[in-house]
């Protein structure tokens, strides 16, 4: 990583927050001029220096922090965001009605609430309910 001039990153956890990839030490080992482009921002970012909606210098190299990156390719993104929508309905829908299966693994990990509690691991670390980040 110090010989890099360029960094993107885009690691995720589905439901939690983004793990810290790049610590303030590798960042200070890299060479001046170098970039760290985080995507992974909005679930709080790869880089222990990046800030959302922040570009900024730290020693020599610009740590990238912009926002929401898919929404300035709207056209791109709209369609993906529509066609993962679409095979989501889909998938809950049956007979014209919702059907929950909670043995689904895709249900399970989106179900955010379930008869007036939180059910998500991923909501309930992040509102520090449960769990460490």
């Amino acid at each position: 990583m110090a010989s890099s001039d360029i960094l993107v990153t885009s690691a995720l956890v589905p439901g939690k927050e983004a793990p810290i990839l790049i610590t303030e030490e590798m960042v200070k080992s890299m060479k001046p001029g170098s970039v760290i482009v985080d995507i992974a921002i909005d679930q709080g970012g790869n880089c222990a220096l990046s800030e959302g909606g922040v570009v900024e210098e730290h020693y020599g190299v610009i740590v990238d922090g912009t926002k929401n990156i898919p929404g300035s390719m709207p056209t791109s993104s709209t369609d993906m965001f529509s066609k993962n929508v679409l095979h989501f309905v889909n998938n809950i829908v049956e007979g014209g009605k919702i059907t929950l299966n909670l043995d689904d693994v895709i249900v399970k990990q989106t179900l955010t609430t379930k008869d007036g509690n939180v059910v998500h691991e991923g909501a309930l670390e992040s509102m520090r309910l449960r769990g460490e980040i």
